[in-house]
Parts: C-alpha cells; structure tokens; sequence
C-alpha cells in the first residue's frame, strides 16, 4: 500500500529551502504577521477505503501552528499538529459542520476519512488573509496544492473558497477552467476542470456565507451529491 504519509513528509522536506527563502524575503520586509503553514496528514486505511476519497479545501487557517518550520523535526511537529486537530473535531464552527456533512452526505460516516487543506497555505491568528507578499512568496516558493492532489488522489475535491478566492485557485492551477453547474450562476458554484484535479471537482461558496441561505446551499451540495454519486 503506498504511504501517503510518508509522500507527504517527503514532499514537504525537499521543500525546505525553499521555505528558508520565504521566511528570509519576509524577514527582510518586517513581515511576520502571518501562521502556518498547514502541512497535512491522512488517515491513510479509512480514506483509502471510502466510498469516494474526499478532499475539501478552505481558505486558510484561523490561527495555526506560526513556528518557522526549519529542519524536519519541525515538520513532523506541524504534521502532528493537524493530526491533534482531529479534523475539527472540538471546532464546533460553520466550517467544521459544514465539512463533516458534506462528508456524511457523501460518504454515509462520521469517520476522519477525508483530507482538509487550504488554498492558501498562511493565514494570520484570526480570520482573514494575511498580507498580500506573504501569499506572493508562498505562490513562488511553496506553492503545493498539486503536488498533495497528486499524492492524495481524491476522487472529489470540494472548495468552499467563494469566486472572491477564484484568483488564488488561479495560481495553484493555472489550467484551471469554470465550468457551468446544473442551472446556477459561476459565482455560485462552478464544476472545475484541470489535469491536476479529478473529474468531480466542485468550487462554491465557504459556508461562512452559505449559511445565510442554508436552504439554497444545502440545495447545491446536495445537487454535487447526486452527480458524484453517478461515478
């Protein structure tokens, strides 16, 4: 069986001084307002064997782990990190709820199953992006999200980033195309083509928003249900 842990771990070690060059560059600007940044983990046996492997996308983190992450003890520190945060599990906010559901709806389990990540991997400690040249040195320096794709291979990716993140989604997938979704609008929720991500992927709205109208949101994933469930 491969080890998409080790993958992962792998990947974000070559990944090092690359890293040292970010932290450098913002360093050297007096930028240090910033956390992260998230680097995963998977349980491995019950996301392999889901009915569909599911990867769901936020924005970025509300407050992280913000120690620079220098040798691979540090990242293995990060990685146990979000291995503690059990996927939200004592988070009882929109995002959590959200993302368990839609993993229920999917899935039919309340299992840690699914694999969380952020389109962008640096946030601040609070909601919100951090300074635009920290999202800058990450595009240039760390820029991951498909290489975890790949090593994850989801059979669905869902981002509930909202079209005002559609420009981040830009720069991790530069090939990446809106399609049209059943009857609603592209801000709405768009059906992503890419040859870096399957063929169910969906991006709408994050449930900070959705929420409002949960009855029209609730609406649209089950709609996404429905067509991944035609797999």
């Amino acid at each position: 069986m491969i080890n998409i842990n080790h993958l992962l771990r792998d990947l974000y070690i070559s990944t090092l001084p690359e890293l040292a060059q970010m932290y450098s560059t913002l360093d050297s600007a007096g930028i240090t307002d910033y956390v992260g940044p998230l680097l995963l983990y998977c349980w491995e046996k019950d996301y392999i064997n889901s009915k569909h492997r599911l990867l769901i996308i936020g924005q970025e983190t509300d407050g992280w782990k913000d120690d620079y992450i220098k040798t691979p003890s540090d990242i293995d520190d990060s990685i146990e990190c979000y291995r503690q945060f059990q996927l939200g599990a004592n988070y009882n906010t929109l995002f959590w709820r959200y993302a368990h559901d839609i993993n229920q709806m999917i899935n039919k389990t309340d299992k840690l199953n699914f694999v969380w990540n952020n389109i962008n991997k640096f946030g601040i400690d609070g909601k919100g992006r951090p300074e635009e040249m920290v999202l800058e040195e990450e595009n240039k320096h760390f820029n991951l999200l498909q290489k975890e794709v790949e090593i994850l291979s989801p059979d669905v990716c869902i981002f509930l980033t909202g079209p005002n993140y559609d420009t981040d989604l830009q720069q991790k997938f530069p090939d990446i195309i809106h399609l049209k979704f059943d009857d609603y609008q592209l801000r709405e929720v768009s059906q992503l083509s890419s040859k870096s991500l399957p063929t169910h992927s969906y991006r709408l709205y994050h449930p900070g928003f959705g929420n409002r109208y949960s009855e029209w949101y609730y609406r649209i994933l089950d709609s996404i249900v429905k067509k991944v469930n035609d797999i």
